[in-house]
């Protein structure tokens, strides 16, 4: 386990496992990560990778000091050029624990997916629990708000075009009292390929004839009013 990863990470006695992502030698428009919060609790996007490569955590808690915000069996980031993914399975939010947010109720969900390919952003969420109730969210439009608590609101599925022209998707964006806390989960961004410029449709009569001479004209048939 690399330095970084072992600096913001509390593993259960159970495996952590880690597949560090491949070095980059410049910043690369795909990235992923599967968690981060910022505010009274603060962790940093892990696991994080920006550039081709893959990295994958069982077992998790973070914060690593203090009671643990979130827990998770797998945390993974993958990117491949053109393409970011991002997920997290069996998710547990103990919000509970936050400062003067005794009152929020837990939050948990089997996966959470987030992926963005070329340009295009989508979100997976199955079984989604707040207070032990299930919440139902199927295909989900963009940025699609979804207030839970009077200190709890989710913004699923959110999607935001950024300056350099990529798509960040995260699957879950949860505020919490009163914007004091925000927490991120399953986060992917990703440029839209160039692609080639379409040509525009050929009109009848315009293939080129045998030899590189002009094509013949083709008559067309139209009716003129004639007045005076």
């Amino acid at each position: 386990m690399s330095p970084r990863t072992t600096s913001v990470l509390a593993c259960t006695a159970a495996a952590c496992l880690v597949f560090a992502a491949t070095p980059a030698a410049a910043a690369q428009a795909e990235s992923a990560y599967a968690i981060a919060a910022s505010g009274l609790v603060k962790i940093p996007r892990t696991p994080s990778v920006s550039g081709p490569g893959k990295e994958s955590l069982a077992s998790v808690a973070l914060p690593t000091s203090g009671p643990s915000l979130v827990s998770a069996k797998a945390l993974n980031a993958e990117v491949k050029p053109g393409h970011a993914k991002s997920s997290v399975a069996g998710l547990s939010l103990k919000l509970g624990v936050l400062p003067a947010a005794a009152a929020l109720p837990g939050l948990s969900a089997e996966v959470i997916k987030s992926e963005c390919r070329d340009g295009k952003g989508s979100v997976s969420i199955a079984n989604l629990k707040v207070g032990g109730k299930t919440v139902e969210l199927d295909q989900v439009p963009p940025n699609t708000t979804v207030p839970l608590a009077p200190l709890l609101e989710l913004v699923v599925n959110k999607q935001t075009k950024n300056a350099d022209g990529t798509l960040t998707v995260t699957a879950v964006s949860a505020t919490l009292l009163g914007r004091t806390q925000t927490l991120d989960i399953a986060s992917a961004t990703c440029a839209k390929s160039p692609g080639d410029t379409p040509e525009p449709p050929a009109k009848p009569g315009d293939k080129p004839r045998p030899g590189g001479k002009a094509p013949k004209p083709t008559p067309v048939s139209a009716h003129l009013d004639v007045t005076g």
